[in-house]
């Protein structure tokens, strides 16, 4: 049974997500599992209310439309290598790489690797601004070949 008082989870504890408003072809290429944050009460992860982490995965040749969010956002690559859009500059991610979002700022990812993309991702509300957690990423583009 799970406590308020968790301080710890294992990923392996954590089912794969993705976001329900997301276009079919982008759900079946994109998935996240959030580790610490505001799951719910049968969700086995960390509580925590004013900040979320996780891991994201996205597979080979995945492409990560352009998206953005309120709250700030930092990720670090664990592996794969992806082109990414942050504003108006792109670059290769690597194993490594931390990257930093600001608020409803496009950022994009296109994994340009034969693996998937692993990444851990960070929100945190600013000045306890804890509405900015709260809100569904919103996609700025659509998927490549979409009508």
């Amino acid at each position: 049974m799970r406590t308020k008082s968790q301080s710890h989870v294992n990923v392996s504890q954590i089912e794969w997500a993705t976001a329900a408003s997301y276009p079919e072809e982008l759900q079946r290429i994109v998935r996240w599992k959030m580790l610490i944050g505001s799951g719910g009460s049968d969700w086995p992860g960390v509580p925590q209310k004013d900040v979320l982490m996780g891991v994201l995965e996205l597979d080979a040749a995945g492409y990560y439309p352009g998206h953005a969010h309120p709250a700030p956002e930092i990720y670090f690559v664990l592996s794969g290598t992806a082109e990414w859009t942050v504003g108006d500059e792109t670059f290769m991610a690597e194993p490594g790489t931390a990257i930093y979002h600001r608020p409803n700022v496009l950022h994009r990812m296109v994994n340009k690797g034969t693996e998937p993309l692993r990444a851990v991702w960070f929100w945190w509300a600013p000045d306890g601004r804890n509405d900015v957690l709260e809100v569904e990423v919103k996609l700025l583009e659509p998927m490549p070949g979409a009508p």
